[in-house]
């Protein structure tokens, strides 16, 4: 993790992404968007590309998302709810391994 921050640049901006605002990450084909509290941001790359930047509260849920857990509210249905009513759906395995680590990190928060 570096400063607290992913740098987010592309053709039309240069930008300060700070992780707390992170809500999940996605990779859309070749394109990274990045859903915080403010908007999204999207270009070119690979989800890869911003595993540096992140810490344990972000999980790799599917191949084409990354989750912040502070900012999930709930997860039922094979869908995730986050704080701001945004929600996505995913595929039942996928579901069942992001749910297991959701009830831990929640789990682990309580006792904190």
């Amino acid at each position: 993790m570096r400063e607290g921050f992913i740098p987010f640049i592309n053709r039309s901006e240069a930008s300060k992404i700070y992780i707390e605002h992170i809500l999940l990450i996605e990779q859309n084909l070749r394109k990274i968007v990045i859903f915080t509290e403010e908007g999204r941001y999207s270009r070119y790359g690979k989800i890869s590309e911003l595993a540096e930047y992140l810490d344990g509260r972000f999980i790799k849920c599917h191949s084409s998302y990354i989750i912040n857990m502070d900012k999930v509210t709930r997860m039922r249905e094979q869908t995730i709810f986050f704080q701001n009513g945004y929600t996505i759906m995913i595929g039942r395995d996928t579901f069942t391994v992001a749910k297991q680590c959701f009830r831990n990190y929640i789990l682990k928060q309580s006792t904190h």
